[in-house]
């Protein structure tokens, strides 16, 4: 999301799954990883790992429908690793693993993490830390959404090469959004934060970093989020020592608003809110999940959107399947039309991916009188559907028609070759047409001028 669909509906697994397993394995090795990546396991692959680091076995089901989901869930700690099969068949846990996790959740999140806790003035913490936080990440919001000079300085040339790679935009002197841009701007804050940060790493591996290097602190750090509001407030020493790339990731993590540098010279970061983006996993409902600051919007059941915000950012990503046609100081009204969602359609946008935002973004007030579904009207959330389903009435394809045959038997000559090589798309017996897909075109040219060289039927 954003890419790309997830396997397991969670990137941060699904990237763990293609690094090489030799590097798999050392992050294994490590409590603070063992942890986190338990804690992103769906339920059952969760309850397959304790049944068998604590019983070295789990239960079979009864149920065929939940055999299939167990099973499901096994394959998936298999390639991660987690667990493996032995000769007779039977699951065993990986020891690495076993040996990290247990140690992690004997001394808890925050006790695993090498971090330096220090004494904290609030003097080095700054004033609207969360307020400056959020515009650092709407700046890489503002950078996909309103391509201009401004906003393309106010993000790092990191960010630019990592939404290249990831095909969020194209063109080099003149940035463009592509069609996977267009989704990313749609998905919720959640997934937004973690497909960004997987894009990251997946650059940080092209470069040939040890990817290691760079997880292992990543996940010290978001596991921090779990002390709650205390945590924000208290400072974390930057280790000189770090290494190269672990440096940027923490150049980066400042640049995504996730943490909070005053001055470098300090020596300390600090945690803001928008890290519980990261300590959340990607898989939660879209309407669960927090809403973006300043996004309330209200849809009536005439189709008319009215947008309660002065975000210029928030207004460009309604604008995408909206058209707008007041704009006032801290309110904007528009109306979803036909034209306006089949232009997103156009760009990869889907149907499901309008509704999910509407609803993740509905007025509080939408919310507590029709609930979190309800809060768009069931009519149009259908109508959108509708007009998703039409575009998908025809499949276009290019083909090629041949006519104006000299006789019967050069006619049923076409349509028996093009039967039997599978390429016939259409034929008509009464007006001698034939239709052949873009394939089969250069096969009927080869069988025609064999005929003809054996002096077979003529046609054209």
């Amino acid at each position: 999301m954003t890419g790309a669909a997830s396997k397991y509906s969670c990137l941060f697994l699904d990237f763990l799954i293609t690094i090489p397993p030799n590097q798999r394995q050392r992050m294994l090795q490590k409590p603070s990883c063992a942890f986190f990546i338990y804690r992103m396991l769906p339920p059952i692959a969760q309850q397959v790992t304790i049944q068998l680091i604590w019983k070295g076995s789990f239960p079979q089901a009864d149920d065929v429908e939940v055999t299939r989901q167990i099973e499901d869930q096994v394959k998936l700690l298999e390639e991660l690793g987690v667990v493996h099969r032995q000769s007779d068949g039977k699951l065993a846990i990986d020891h690495d693993y076993k040996r990290s996790y247990m140690y992690a959740a004997m001394l808890g999140a925050a006790s695993i993490s090498s971090l330096v806790l220090e004494t904290n003035e609030e003097k080095r913490r700054g004033k609207e830390v969360e307020k400056k936080a959020v515009e650092r990440w709407d700046c890489i919001l503002r950078y996909l959404a309103l391509p201009s000079e401004e906003n393309t300085q106010a993000v790092s040339e990191t960010t630019r090469n990592l939404f290249k790679m990831a095909n969020f935009t194209s063109g080099d002197s003149r940035i463009e959004i592509t069609t996977s841009g267009f989704q990313f701007l749609l998905l919720s804050p959640v997934k937004q934060m973690w497909t960004y940060v997987i894009e990251y790493l997946k650059l940080e591996m092209s470069q040939g970093h040890d990817i290691v290097e760079v997880i292992e602190p990543l996940i010290q750090i978001v596991l921090l989020a779990n002390r709650g509001y205390k945590a924000e407030k208290e400072c974390y020493q930057i280790d000189p020592s770090w290494t190269g790339p672990q440096q940027e990731l923490l150049n980066h993590l400042r640049e995504l608003g996730v943490i909070f540098i005053r001055k470098r010279k300090d020596g300390v970061f600090f945690l803001t809110q928008l890290l519980t983006h990261l300590a959340t996993n990607e898989t939660i409902d879209d309407t669960s999940a927090e809403k973006v600051s300043n996004g309330k919007v209200i849809v009536e059941t005439n189709f008319r959107v009215y947008a309660y915000t002065s975000s210029l950012l928030q207004l460009a990503i309604i604008a995408l399947f909206t058209e707008m046609t007041y704009r006032f100081q801290d309110m904007s009204v528009g109306m979803i039309t036909r034209e306006s969602v089949r232009g997103a359609l156009q760009h990869g946008i889907t149907a499901a991916q309008i509704i999910s935002f509407l609803r993740a973004n509905a007025h509080p007030q939408c919310i507590a009188t029709s609930g979190p579904v309800n809060c768009l009207p069931i009519t149009v959330a259908d109508q959108i559907r509708l007009w998703e389903d039409e575009r998908r009435r025809m499949d276009l394809k290019d083909s090629y028609i041949y006519s104006n045959f000299e006789s019967d038997e050069e006619f049923n000559g076409v349509c028996d070759y093009a039967k039997e090589r599978k390429i016939l798309l259409w034929a008509d017996y009464q007006r001698k047409l034939v239709i052949v897909n873009e394939e089969g075109h250069e096969y009927v040219r080869q069988w025609y001028k064999q005929q003809k060289s054996k002096g077979g039927s003529d046609g054209r």
